[in-house]
């Protein structure tokens, strides 16, 4: 409704009245809304006249009844005011409505909202840690979970940070007088972490600010909180069980070999032709060159590793011993030559009958018969009784192999000497190996460790219905365990092991005739250029590989270990000290939020109003003192501000106000 004043034809109608007419009162009386109701076509406005509260009521009305002219809205207002009488009271306009006081209610919710935000983080990481990253059930990848969660904790805790700093800025001109630019210090502390640092600068080494240091420093670490929130999580390839494969390694207990196959329609020991001898001959080759026939596995994918526990096997053992200082030679002259028998006195299974004899010539005379560079010699035991070595290997190898002649003792003549040579021993025998930690992965197999155990021959004879073959018995002293070797592969595995890896190399300065010796595989180059102990070891370990194995391999009776099956699978890791830095923070903003609520107790709580900044203004200085060259900057206020020491105190009125100290 329109206030409008008295009209002033109205207001020079008041004749006789004593007060003073109307434009020389200022303060506000009563509000008084006449109405009348004209005829019906009439449209009215409500009007509502100031009135002096020095006019009577019934005057006031005397003035409109003898007004020439009464305004239709009067009339209105008139009929309003008769209608509620003394009932209407007007409300007197200093009476104001008290505001809704929060206290610090906005600030307690959201350290609350930072708390619940960061358990719920810490519950989540507890529920990821170590899941496969496949079985995460959330939409939301773990990584962003983990980066939304901090966000929110970390701006929920930084609402009651800002409205401390801002609330401390009030007391900190309570205490005492303060320069007066540090209101401005603080109030850039509580908006980031650059007024946070400038405050630690400006204000070090004050202990009644220490609070507000704690919330500055929380201001500025709260910037790394981003950083390590992306560091919580890693995830590392981690091995999962596969299940619902087959896992498999082949070993045996009884050796019926493919290739050493006895026909069943004859009596024993006659050989029935097969390709698979040629097979094992190959593989033992291989074996010499250094290239292991590796056993049968079956190691599925999508398995990444696989493993197997410990087993025994039937297996070939080997034994290698370099005898140079045992194995003396005894030399005969050939006229221009020397032929020197070897012999290993003290060695076992080998007697001065299986000795081995090197001939060497003075072939820069023209001899026709070119010197040794090296000569190997298998020797069959048969079947191993008694535990002992079913072949032997022996050899007998030139240092210098450029200079295979005898020597005579000095430049002037003398006795011939044989050149320098190493001399070697080595053993076959049937054991039972033991393998440790067996792992493997779909291309090759690897074995921790090993053990084995020499088995003796037995007595008994074994009949396998399934192949018609009789089979030998051995059993181990030490477990007590039996194996078993088909007859034809016991006895003709040696004799085998002789034509394969006896042989001579000669010292060809006049290139011999063509021969079937010569025409032969060059195994005995292999043998004198290779590291014999590796070969022989080598040797051992692809037959023990045949044995255990069928297809490909030598056994018609392998039979397989059962294994387990791990693939390579994405893990989700908690790194939990990442997260101390959070937790940290808001564990500390918590405590300084109620260690300030306790001392400001007692103080008007104004946090960050910059109403009140306008409203407790400055007392005490002349404006010449206040006055800032133009044009005004931040940087000529902070300079006279930097001058000026004021502390809040209440005037005489109760009023805050910045007094001058």
């Amino acid at each position: 409704m329109p206030v409008q004043p008295i009209p002033e034809h109205e207001g020079e109608s008041l004749q006789g009245a004593p007060q003073s007419p109307l434009s020389s009162h200022h303060s506000v009386g009563d509000t008084i809304s006449m109405t009348s109701s004209l005829d019906q076509n009439t449209t009215a406005t409500n009007t509502v006249y100031m009135v002096p509260e020095d006019i009577p009521h019934n005057s006031w009305l005397s003035l409109q009844s003898d007004s020439t002219e009464i305004p239709p809205d009067s009339i209105q207002d008139r009929n309003r005011f008769e209608r509620f009488g003394a009932n209407s009271q007007p409300k007197s306009a200093t009476q104001v409505k008290e505001p809704l006081s929060w206290w610090w209610w906005w600030e307690i919710l959201a350290i609350a909202t930072s708390i619940a935000s960061l358990c719920i983080l810490i519950y989540f990481l507890m529920r990821m840690n170590n899941l496969p990253l496949e079985k995460w059930w959330l939409p939301i990848q773990p990584n962003s979970l983990v980066a939304a969660l901090a966000t929110i904790a970390k701006a929920a805790m930084m609402v009651p940070v800002t409205s401390c700093i801002g609330q401390l800025k009030w007391r900190h001109f309570t205490v005492r007088p303060r320069r007066l630019v540090d209101l401005q210090i603080f109030d850039d502390a509580s908006r980031g972490p650059w007024g946070s640092a400038v405050l630690l600068w400006s204000l070090c080494f004050r202990v009644r600010v220490l609070v507000t240091f704690g919330f500055a420093f929380i201001t500025i670490v709260a910037l790394g909180i981003d950083t390590t929130a992306q560091q919580v999580l890693k995830f590392p390839l981690q091995e999962s069980p596969l299940t619902n494969v087959s896992v498999e390694l082949g070993m045996t207990k009884l050796y019926n070999s493919k290739g050493f196959f006895e026909n069943p329609h004859y009596s024993s020991f006659i050989w029935s032709p097969n390709s698979d001898l040629l097979a094992v001959q190959a593989s033992i080759i291989n074996g010499v060159t250094g290239s292991v026939f590796k056993p049968y596995f079956k190691c599925p994918e999508p398995a990444s590793r696989c493993h197997w526990g410990n087993f025994t096997t039937l297996g070939v053992c080997s034994n290698f011993t370099d005898v140079t200082n045992v194995a003396v030679p005894k030399c005969n002259h050939t006229g221009l030559g020397l032929n020197c028998t070897y012999s290993f006195p003290g060695m076992p299974y080998i007697d001065d009958t299986e000795a081995m004899v090197m001939a060497w010539n003075t072939e820069s005379d023209g001899g026709f018969d070119p010197s040794m560079l090296f000569q190997s010699r298998v020797i069959s035991h048969g079947t191993g009784a008694n535990g002992g070595p079913f072949a032997s290997f022996m050899a007998v190898k030139v240092t210098d192999s450029s200079s295979p002649y005898p020597k005579p003792e000095s430049i002037y003549g003398g006795e011939l000497h044989p050149p320098a040579t190493n001399v070697y021993s080595s053993t076959f025998s049937w054991c039972a190996k033991t393998f440790y930690n067996t792992t493997g992965s779909q291309a090759d197999i690897h074995v921790d460790s090993m053990s084995f155990e020499p088995l003796n021959l037995t007595d008994e004879l074994f009949f396998d219905n399934g192949t018609r073959t009789t089979c030998y018995t051995y059993v181990s002293e030490l477990t007590g365990l039996n194996f078993y070797i088909s007859k034809m592969a016991a006895t003709s595995l040696p004799g085998y092991m002789y034509t394969i890896l006896s042989a001579t190399v000669y010292h060809e300065i006049f290139r011999p005739d063509s021969s079937l010796e010569h025409q032969q595989l060059q195994i005995g180059s292999a043998l004198q250029n290779s590291n014999l102990e590796m070969v022989i070891t080598n040797i051992a370990e692809t037959l023990t590989n045949q044995i255990r194995s069928q297809n490909p391999g030598d056994n018609f009776n392998a039979s397989v270990a059962m294994g387990e099956a791990f693939f390579e699978e994405t893990y989700i890791c908690v790194r939990w000290g990442w997260m101390s830095l959070p937790i940290a923070e808001v564990l500390l903003t918590t405590t300084l939020f109620v260690v300030t609520i306790i001392i400001t107790r007692k103080q008007p709580l104004l946090k960050q109003s910059l109403i009140a900044l306008l409203m407790n203004r400055l007392e005490g200085w002349p404006d010449d003192e206040l006055d800032v060259p133009e044009p005004q900057t931040q940087e000529k206020l902070d300079v006279l501000a930097k001058k000026m020491l004021a502390q809040l105190k209440a005037n005489d009125q109760d009023h805050l106000r910045f007094f001058k100290s």
